[in-house]
Order: structure tokens, then sequence, then C-alpha cells
């Protein structure tokens, strides 16, 4: 069930409250910007990706079922747009995660690596490690990553990922599962060429 003023704020919008909609882009812009920043990136297109989500929930605001929350519903088209500018931007190089803190650093590497040690590994060099989480994330299928950032790095239960995406929970669990498998794989590969590479610079 949508929460109260939500309905009622939703209502006036449809009927023409300019003010009405701006008081929902208040309410949930914190939340919209958050998926887009940390989906697409610390980039100059943030600011107006989520002037475009609001657009198009605007316009497909009467087709919205009031019965449900509205957060999961503009958090679903924020996703549906970063997946559509992930495919747009395949063949561009972008830096993920530059804003995170320490701690949300530190879970990062402990999904992305299966190594008992992690705390001590990015001690050692947290810069090297997050470079080298950031370029695997990167790789990611779009539609794997969104659900990755949902899940593991907002914090999203998997009910609510899968609400937000529009999908079955077991479809959600499984893209997270997948993006998860992936980076395991990808990170312990580049972390074992990190140690080769430095146990020959020490027998020069």
């Amino acid at each position: 069930m949508t929460d109260s003023a939500d309905s009622i704020l939703i209502e006036a919008a449809i009927n023409g409250d300019e003010r009405a909609f701006a008081e929902l882009v208040i309410r949930y812009q914190a939340a919209v910007w958050g998926t887009v920043h940390r989906t697409l990136g610390n980039s100059s297109e943030s600011e107006d990706a989520v002037q475009e989500i609001f657009l198009r929930a605007l316009v497909s605001l009467t087709r919205f079922d009031r019965r449900y929350p509205f957060g999961p519903w503009i958090l679903r088209i924020a996703s549906n747009y970063c997946i559509d500018q992930l495919r747009r931007r395949k063949s561009r190089k972008y830096r993920l995660w530059s804003d995170l803190s320490e701690a949300e650093e530190e879970r990062l590497l402990r999904t992305m690596s299966t190594k008992p040690d992690i705390e001590n590994l990015a001690a050692e060099d947290s810069a090297k490690y997050l470079e080298i989480a950031q370029s695997l994330l990167d790789r990611l299928k779009p539609r794997r990553r969104v659900a990755f950032v949902l899940r593991e790095i907002e914090g999203h239960s998997y009910e609510a990922v899968a609400r937000i995406l529009g999908v079955p929970e077991v479809t959600a669990r499984v893209r997270v599962w997948r993006a998860r498998a992936d980076l395991h794989e990808r990170f312990r590969k580049r972390l074992a060429a990190l140690d080769r590479g430095t146990r020959n610079e020490k027998t020069l």
C-alpha cells in the first residue's frame, strides 16, 4: 500500500498541480540520485539523468498503480534508465564508486573476494584494489550490475530489488548471484596476477 501522503500528491499531480509533483521529487530525489550515481558513476550526466527519470515518471504517472508504494516504482524507472545508458556507453571507459565510504569500500571488496585476509589486502594498498574492483564492475552486464548495486551497495532486500526491477524475486537473486560470481572469479584472477607480478619484482 502506498503512503497516504504520496497518494494525495500523486492525485494532485495527475490533475496538473506542479507543486504536488515537485514535492514528490523532493521526497524521492535522494534515492533516485543514489541509484543513478552509483550505477552510472561520478559523471556530469548524473544530474541530467535524475531530471530525465522524474520527467519519465511524470509522463507515466497516470499508469502508476496506487495500490503499491511509489518508491519502488520510481526506482524501477531509474534502474531501467541506467540499464539503457550502460548499454549505450559500452564502448566508453568510466569509473565507478569513486565516492564510496570506507565501509562501502570494505563491503565491496568482501563481496568480490573470498580471500580470508581481504582486510589486509585492502589495507596494503586500498587504491590499487579499488581500481581493480572498478575495472571489473565496468564489465558486468547492465542488468546484473544494476541488481548488484541495489542489493550489495544500497542494501535493499531481494524482495525490494525484485519490485524495483519489475522481475520475480528469483530473477533478482539470480542476477545478483551471477554478478557476484563473475566478480569473485575475475577478482581472484586479477589478484593472482598481481601477486605473481609482485613476486617477480622481488626476484629481480
